[in-house]
Order: C-alpha cells, then sequence, then structure tokens
C-alpha cells in the first residue's frame, strides 16, 4: 500500500471488496455453500465495476471465460475463508464475547446475514468512501441488523484505536477480532503496529483471527505468479499486495500472552468437505495464493 493511496469501491482495495462480494454470492448459489451471503448482486448492481466478476457459479455446458474461471475457482476459497471467520466470531461470542471488530471490513455483511444474540456489538473498520457505498447499498435494501452495528470511517493508517473508542468500544470487555484477508496489503511496520493496537485494546479472553500469505520471501521474486493474477483477474495485484520481509505473527503474540493456532488453507477447506481443486482444470492448483489461518487468544499471562 502507498503510503498516501486512498480509494474508493472501484480503485485499489475497493475493488477487490467488490471481488470478494461477488466470491461469496457465488459460493451462496453452489449446492454445498458453506454460507448465504445474499447482497453480492446488490452490491455489484450498485457501482460500474471495471472488472466483470460472475455472481453465481454457471449451469453445465454455459461458456466462462478464463478471466470467469479464475473467479469462480477463487470463490471456492472465499467460500472457505467466509465460514472459518464466521465460525470463529460465532464461538466467541457464545464463549462471552460481546464484542466484534471487523478490520478492514470492506463489504462484509455479517452484521447482516449471521444470527446474533441480541447484546452483541459489530464495529466495522474501513475506508470512509467505502463504508458509505455499503451503507447506501444495505439501507436501500431494507434490510436491518441482528446485532447493533457501528459504522467507523477511518483510514487504518490513522488513529483508528481513538476512533474504535470514540465509538463506544469497551477495551475491559472480551473482543473477537478479525483481520480477514489484510495482512497481505500491510507494510510490516504497519502489521506490527496493528497488532500492538490489538494486544492494547485486549481484555482477557479475547480472540484475534487473522490469515497471512505463507511465504512472502517466495511471492517476493515470484513475480509470474503475481503477474499470472492480475492478466487472469483484472486486478492489479503487484500494486496491492505487500511482500516486505517479517515475522511470524506469533513471534509477537505469544510473548505477550497469546495462545496461537495456525493452519493451513488446505486444512481448513477439508474440515468443511471443500475440494479446492481447479474445476475448470482438474488440476491441485491453489485458487489464491498460499494462505495460513491463524487464531490467537488473550490469557491472563
Amino acid at each position: 500500500m502507498a503510503e498516501q493511496q486512498t480509494w474508493d469501491i472501484v480503485t485499489g482495495p475497493g475493488i477487490t471488496a467488490l471481488g470478494i462480494a461477488a466470491s461469496r454470492s457465488v459460493e451462496s448459489s453452489m449446492p454445498d455453500a458453506l454460507i448465504d451471503d445474499p447482497f453480492g448482486a446488490e452490491f455489484l448492481g450498485a457501482v460500474d465495476s471495471p472488472v466483470p466478476f460472475p455472481l453465481r457459479w454457471p449451469a453445465d455446458g454455459e461458456p466462462v471465460s478464463d478471466q470467469h474461471k479464475l473467479s469462480l475457482h477463487a470463490s471456492r476459497f472465499i467460500g472457505v475463508r467466509s465460514r472459518f471467520y464466521d465460525d470463529v466470531i460465532l464461538d466467541a461470542v457464545r464463549a462471552g464475547a460481546g464484542q466484534v471488530v471487523l478490520l478492514a471490513a470492506g463489504l462484509d455483511t455479517r452484521a447482516f446475514r449471521l444470527s446474533w444474540p441480541s447484546d452483541v456489538t459489530v464495529y466495522e473498520l474501513d475506508q470512509p468512501q467505502v463504508l458509505a457505498f455499503k451503507n447506501d447499498v444495505l439501507r436501500g435494501s431494507r434490510t436491518a441488523p441482528g446485532c447493533r452495528r457501528v459504522a467507523v470511517g477511518i483510514d487504518l493508517r490513522e488513529d483508528w484505536a481513538g476512533a474504535l473508542t470514540a465509538a463506544g468500544f469497551l477495551p475491559t470487555a472480551p473482543t473477537v477480532w478479525i483481520a480477514e484477508g489484510l495482512l497481505g496489503y500491510l507494510p510490516a511496520a504497519a502489521e506490527e503496529h496493528l497488532l500492538r493496537r490489538i494486544h492494547q485494546l485486549s481484555a482477557v479472553g479475547s480472540r484475534l483471527a487473522l490469515d497471512r500469505f505463507a511465504d512472502l520471501d517466495r511471492l517476493a521474486s515470484d513475480t509470474a505468479t503475481l503477474e499470472r493474477l492480475s492478466r487472469r483477474s483484472g486486478i492489479e495485484a503487484r500494486s496491492l499486495f505487500n511482500t516486505e520481509p517479517r515475522p511470524h505473527p506469533a513471534r509477537w503474540l505469544y510473548p505477550n500472552g497469546w495462545t496461537v493456532r495456525e493452519d493451513d488453507d488446505t486444512d481448513v477447506a477439508d474440515r468443511y468437505g471443500r475440494d479446492l481443486t481447479d474445476p475448470f482444470t482438474g488440476q491441485a492448483t491453489r485458487p489464491w495464493l498460499d494462505t495460513r489461518f491463524l487464531i490467537a487468544e488473550l490469557g491472563r499471562g
């Protein structure tokens, strides 16, 4: 991410938010769907997207472009990722977390599509332009959130912790923190700062879930993979991802009292009975970059 970059819903990470929303719509159309998200088509219908994202799985024999093949394959992974975070959130809420913080929430619709206890507050943090677009679309859908939803328009490079507490967040209450698809965009220093701020704002029993690219050193030199993703997806992957070397998040979390568990994407997919093999080639090729999923919980020290 460039130091002074900003974006709206059709540029930079904003366009990836549209793509992820479209992928959730595709996943929801599958017979073996892991999630049910009815809002993707509404988001895509409200904007002139520069990238033509599919919104459903094609019928047998229906022609599919190479770009759509990549998007459809990726939607199988996004279904797994979305369900993983759904389960993390609901497990934490059942264990007593009354606050959920979605960092770089994008077009996340969990406040609307999950079944919530009445006393849970979901804080959504993202660029003001992205949240304004989402709020407009959801307001037009006449759909009410199933929890107390608080949208906090803030750049995560700014004082997002101050904005969050000003919006009513209680650092003394157990919280589940979600950094879904976020770390790959952050410089190394920004990633460490994010972890520090989360720790400072976390009460005992708080949980953190994130995903990270497994081999940034290889990715930094593997221009062919990024060029292939850019060419096939229509999204400039090389300028979006940050491949600076950085320590594993656990190296910071462990010494600060967090227990950490990590799984790779194929193991998580297997738990949900999802085969990530390319459905159009039959090859065991990941639809996305090699990803690890991490869950951490803050103990009493």
